[in-house]
C-alpha cells in the first residue's frame, strides 16, 4: 500500500498508459539491491525464465512493474513491505532512469542476500479489545454496503457477504478505491480469526476474486488477490497480529498515516469485520 501519495488512496501507479513500442531491456546504473521481500515474491523472482519486466508506471517512491508472471511487483525503498508483492530495494533508481514502457532485465536484480518475509497472516485470536482501533466510521461514500457486509458477517451469511463485498470492489475514487482497501481489511481478520470459514466455501473467495478481476483498478485488483489469497502488507498485519492494546495503538497509527484515507479505510474494514465477528459469537 504506498509511498508518494496523490489524491486520497495508495499511490502504487494506477492505469498509466504504457509507451506504444516497447524498447528494449534497459540497463539502470548497478545492481539493484533488494533488502527486503516476501517470501511468494521471491519465489516469483527465482521463476523468472530470463524474460525482461515492464515498467508500469513510476512514482516518487514506488515503481510499478509487470513482472514476467504478468502479476505486479512494486519496488520500494528500505523498510516494511508496503505491499506483499513488493520488493524493498536499498535505493530505488534515481529519476529518470526508468519511465513506464521501458523493460528491465530481471539480471539487474542482486536479491540473494535479501531477507525474507512472511507476508501471510496466521490464524490466531486478537490479543486486543475492537475498541483499542481508534479510527474514524468508514467513509459516506461506502457506509451502506460497509454496514451490510458487517450484517453479512455477523449472521455468517455467505451470500450476503458476496453481495455487499462485490458492491464494494471499486467503489470510490483513487488508485485504489476505498472501498477495496475496506474490504483488505476485513480479509485481513477474516483469515485472522476465521480462516476456515473462507477456505470452506470456495464460492465466496472465486465470486469475489472474479469481480476484483474486473471492477476495479491494477493496482487495487493486486492487493485484493493477494489478500484473498492470505497475504497483506506489513502494517495491515502489524496491526491484525498485535499481541497488547499498546502494540494494536501503535500498528494503527502507523496504518491510519498510509496515504491520504486507504490506511484509515483498511484500519475500519478491520474494526468492522472484528465487530461483526464479536457480534456473530455473541460475545
Amino acid at each position: 500500500m504506498p509511498f508518494a501519495m496523490r489524491g486520497s488512496n495508495w499511490d502504487w501507479g494506477g492505469a498509466a498508459p504504457l509507451l506504444p513500442q516497447t524498447p528494449p531491456p534497459h540497463s539502470t546504473a548497478g545492481a539493484l539491491l533488494v533488502t527486503r521481500v516476501g517470501s511468494l515474491t521471491r519465489e516469483r523472482m527465482q521463476r523468472a525464465p530470463g524474460r525482461s519486466a515492464e515498467v508500469h508506471s513510476v512514482f516518487e517512491r514506488a515503481i510499478n512493474l509487470l513482472w514476467s508472471d504478468g502479476r505486479l511487483l512494486t519496488l520500494q525503498g528500505p523498510g516494511r513491505l508496503g505491499a506483499p508483492f513488493a520488493v524493498a530495494l536499498s535505493r530505488l533508481p534515481e529519476g529518470g532512469a526508468v519511465a513506464p514502457g521501458i523493460r528491465l532485465d530481471p539480471a539487474a536484480f542482486d536479491w540473494g542476500a535479501a531477507e525474507t518475509a512472511d507476508v501471510h497472516i496466521p490464524p490466531g485470536p486478537v490479543g486486543f479489545p475492537v475498541d483499542a482501533l481508534m479510527c474514524p466510521p468508514v467513509g459516506a461514500s461506502i457506509a451502506t454496503p460497509a454496514r451490510a457486509l458487517e450484517r453479512a458477517l455477523a449472521s455468517r451469511d455467505g451470500g450476503a457477504v458476496v453481495a455487499a463485498a462485490r458492491a464494494l470492489i471499486g467503489l470510490g475514487e483513487g488508485l485504489t478505491p476505498a472501498g477495496d482497501d475496506c474490504l483488505v481489511g476485513v480479509l485481513a481478520v477474516l483469515h485472522r480469526l476465521a480462516p476456515g470459514w473462507l477456505s470452506e466455501d470456495s464460492r465466496i473467495t472465486e465470486a469475489l476474486a472474479a469481480a476484483a478481476r474486473t471492477r476495479t483498478t491494477d493496482i487495487a485488483r493486486a492487493f485484493l488477490l493477494e489478500a484473498l489469497a492470505g497475504r497483506f502488507a506489513e502494517s495491515v498485519l502489524a496491526v491484525v497480529t498485535a499481541g497488547s492494546v499498546l502494540s494494536a495503538k501503535l500498528a494503527a497509527e502507523r496504518l491510519a498515516r498510509v496515504g491520504a484515507t486507504s490506511g484509515a479505510d483498511t484500519l475500519g474494514g478491520t474494526r468492522l469485520a472484528c465487530r461483526a465477528l464479536e457480534l456473530g459469537s455473541g460475545a
